[in-house]
């Protein structure tokens, strides 16, 4: 039996909107974290240092303590920090990433059918991505990107998490107090973006998230993750793109 820590992270919405077409949740799972963290620590550090640094040499103030890995904020700038940040999941051959990805312009994702909110329907695909890529003897402490439970709901999203049999125990952190949520938001933002890329064509892209997704995808020697995608080496890594069966 072994026991997991499991790191999670959403992009999108799951309500409608033009604008945000896909939903995916990416779970990290890790043993042990002591060597992860020191690299990503020192990794954080020195991208903080050289950006704040590249600030004062326009004049501009410091911004010293306030850096953190988000595909939303690759810039020309940072965007070589991202590939360090890749390249140490890739360091840590034990680490899994999977992701489930909803494409909301599929007419038979009925997200408003299946569930009373959208609330409900982030615990319930929280709860499918996990429950899915765990084995039954083994066992994984969530630790979950804070979301703001709606004050009409009476479900927390920890005690619900915590009915899968897999997961002994379970929590939420804000992303900017987890290098590992972090960590997560980069790699799910990679997977969202190829599919964004392979389904709005003609849409425009930022040239430096679309560096940091190819990036990823070299090290996976793949040439989509926009498509259902398991990859045991040289890591665990799984793209699931949920429909519903009819």
């Amino acid at each position: 039996m072994i026991n997991y820590f499991g790191f999670i992270d959403e992009t999108g919405v799951l309500h409608n909107d033009p604008d945000q077409k896909f939903f995916a949740i990416g779970l990290l799972k890790c043993e042990n974290t002591s060597a992860l963290y020191e690299e990503l620590r020192f990794l954080k550090n020195r991208a903080e240092s050289k950006l704040d640094h590249d600030r004062q040499l326009k004049g501009l103030p410091s911004k010293k303590g306030s850096f953190e890995f988000k595909f939303s904020s690759i810039t020309k700038g940072s965007h070589e920090f991202y590939y360090e940040l890749i390249n140490l999941y890739f360091k840590f051959t034990r680490l899994q990433f999977c992701s489930l990805v909803i494409d909301k312009a599929n007419p038979g994702v009925k997200i408003e059918e299946i569930f009373p909110n959208t609330w409900d329907a982030y615990i319930g695909y929280s709860k499918m991505l996990i429950k899915n890529n765990m084995n039954s003897q083994d066992r994984i402490c969530v630790i979950a990107d804070f979301l703001g439970k709606p004050k009409a709901s009476n479900k927390y999203y920890e005690p619900e998490i915590k009915t899968l049999s897999t997961v002994y125990n379970a929590t939420v952190l804000e992303s900017h107090a987890s290098l590992f949520i972090q960590l997560v938001d980069v790699m799910v933002g990679c997977v969202v973006l190829d599919f964004r890329r392979a389904r709005e064509q003609g849409k425009k892209f930022d040239v430096f998230k679309v560096k940091v997704c190819d990036f990823l995808k070299g090290k996976l020697k793949v040439e989509s993750l926009a498509k259902n995608i398991t990859k045991n080496e040289p890591n665990y890594f799984s793209v699931w793109e949920f429909k519903p069966i009819k």
